[in-house]
């Protein structure tokens, strides 16, 4: 993790033209379909989410758990990541698999759209109509970081272009992170029962991750679905990973649009829900080690 900030630094370079939305007429319709994306698009989210990847790729020792790595060395293996952000996890692959080709597809162009290896494209579209791909066209299929943004309905369709779109004996994996409410004070958990409560008036599963893997068994042409499962004490207890994991918390605690919308679900001022975060959530985060699980998902399309 040593190279995150000389890697951040480079980056900025690449995200400063961030859309403003300037063709959405009224604020309500503008703050809709941000939370429709539910990310910030603002500089400090995408540093947020670049610091997240290399976070997790540290407690899985890797950007993937698919046997996919002999192919993506040897070159022409093709990679789709769905949902991908500020285009992180892609930016690592393709710069380490130069002879393989990489793909992102998100509804809003937040990813590098310039400085950005020659072995990778991204494409703007709404992955929850259909993927703008044929049939059997990528080695591995990846989403991660969405189980909280689309319905279960939306899952089930997702899950099926993730197949139709990866090749027979190609891979298909699926990440997220679940808080199981282990080892949390009641600050920590007042938080993230707010975040349920908001996440659930968009009909949203908060619990849909936990079992992920049975919908994604009952898809069709697909083989055994493995699990591995990290977790990490969040906090100065979890030594230094901990404290990695609380500033992207807290990062995220004290945006601007979380603020708003979390201090009107739990009905107290923005002041008073941002001085929770930065003085009552941290003196908490010392006294108490909760626990922070994240899982991976994935499984073989069957051969025809």
């Amino acid at each position: 993790m040593g190279n995150i900030n000389s890697y951040l630094k480079h980056k900025r370079s690449t995200i400063k033209n961030i859309p403003e939305f300037d063709r959405i007429e009224s604020e309500q319709e503008r703050q809709d379909k941000l939370l429709d994306y539910y990310l910030s698009t603002d500089v400090d989210s995408i540093d947020r989410l670049h610091m997240y990847h290399f976070f997790k790729r540290y407690i899985f020792q890797g950007n993937f758990s698919s046997p996919i790595e002999d192919k993506l060395i040897k070159g022409e293996c093709k990679v789709l990541d769905i949902g991908c952000g500020a285009g992180t996890w892609l930016l690592d692959l393709a710069n380490e698999y130069e002879n393989s080709y990489f793909f992102g597809v998100d509804i809003k162009p937040i990813f590098p759209q310039e400085i950005k290896p020659n072995n990778l494209e991204f494409i703007e579209a709404d992955i929850t109509n259909r993927l703008p791909f044929h049939d059997n066209a990528f080695d591995f299929a990846h989403v991660e970081g969405m189980s909280l943004i689309f319905t279960p309905d939306q899952w089930d369709f997702i899950l099926s272009e993730l197949i139709r779109v990866t090749k027979p004996g190609g891979y298909i994996e699926v990440a997220g992170r679940r808080n199981g409410h282990v080892g949390d004070g009641p600050v920590f958990r007042k938080m993230y029962d707010a975040i349920w409560a908001f996440r659930s008036k968009r009909n949203i599963d908060t619990d849909l991750i936990y079992n992920l893997d049975s919908k994604f068994e009952l898809q069709s042409n697909i083989g055994k679905v493995h699990r591995i499962e990290k977790d990490v004490i969040m906090g100065p207890n979890g030594g230094k990973i901990g404290l990695v994991i609380q500033d992207i918390s807290i990062s995220y605690f004290t945006s601007e649009m979380t603020i708003k919308n979390l201090s009107e679900v739990i009905g107290i001022s923005e002041e008073e829900f941002k001085n929770i975060i930065e003085k009552d959530l941290f003196e908490e985060f010392k006294q108490t080690s909760p626990r922070i699980f994240h899982v991976r998902f994935w499984a073989q399309k069957q051969l025809s």
